[in-house]
């Protein structure tokens, strides 16, 4: 049997569902012209690494959201990204500072971070297709050797999960593009305060606080700017929020 055509008064539940999106979507707009951030928004921003995949998180607070910054992780292939940000598995690689009233400065500097990550994680050449000698295995040196004596340069080719592993891996190019941005440079970046005196470029002063002062051997250098510590408490040993459910479990 055919159904009853709809009256309008059927449609009421659905048009009271489009409603509510709509509210919900207008709230998720963004600020007015004229919005002012919190009070030290931005003058720090935390830079998290995975210990074992080096992926990263860039934050404005010292503990991870797992709903929000889990979002910053794209999907690479099949059991490349977490469904959840575990916390002995997530630490604090770096903190950049910048001096007090100084974020909007820090949230430039954040937004250019984000957008370069974004870059290396998508936007990767034909020669990331290869392996790097440090990733060689035995088989492969044995290919080489064996085509190197037919004349042949043959270099091994990463397979599909090899590909999401490295492009999981972004501590390196993290660092690299943190020691770029902190130099100013990049179009609207507002570490660049001016003009100096001797007619270049005015820097606002930023300090760096490290896990592991060894890493900022990543970069090939930093500008003058640009101060180096170590993190005064250790006690920075997991960079994800407790909840009472996580605790529980691991109670």
């Amino acid at each position: 049997m055919n159904a009853p055509p709809r009256t309008r008064l059927d449609r009421l539940p659905g048009f009271l569902r489009a409603c509510v999106r709509q509210v919900h979507s207008s709230q998720r707009q963004r600020p007015a012209k004229g919005f002012e951030a919190p009070e030290g928004h931005g003058e720090k921003i935390w830079v998290f690494s995975h210990r074992r995949s080096d992926q990263v998180i860039y934050s404005f607070k010292e503990r991870l959201d797992g709903f929000h910054d889990l979002k910053q992780l794209p999907f690479n292939g099949k059991k490349t990204k977490p469904a959840k940000l575990r916390k002995d598995y997530w630490s604090p690689l770096a903190m950049i500072r910048f001096p007090a009233g100084q974020g909007a400065v820090g949230r430039s500097v954040f937004q250019k971070l984000r957008e370069l990550k974004h870059l290396h994680e998508v936007a990767w050449t034909d020669e990331f297709r290869y392996k790097r000698p440090d990733e060689y295995t035995s088989a492969d040196k044995k290919k080489i050797a064996q085509e190197k004596e037919k004349g042949i340069n043959y270099r091994p080719v990463r397979s599909k999960e090899e590909r999401a592993i490295a492009l999981n891996e972004q501590k390196a190019n993290a660092i690299a593009d943190m020691a770029v941005v902190l130099a100013g440079q990049g179009a609207g970046n507002k570490v660049v305060a001016g003009e100096a005196e001797d007619g270049g470029r005015q820097l606002v002063e930023v300090s760096v606080s490290w896990a592991n002062d060894q890493d900022k051997g990543f970069a090939e250098s930093w500008s003058a700017n640009v101060t180096h510590d170590l993190f005064e408490e250790p006690s920075y040993s997991s960079g994800v929020e407790s909840t009472p459910a996580t605790e529980a479990k691991a109670a």
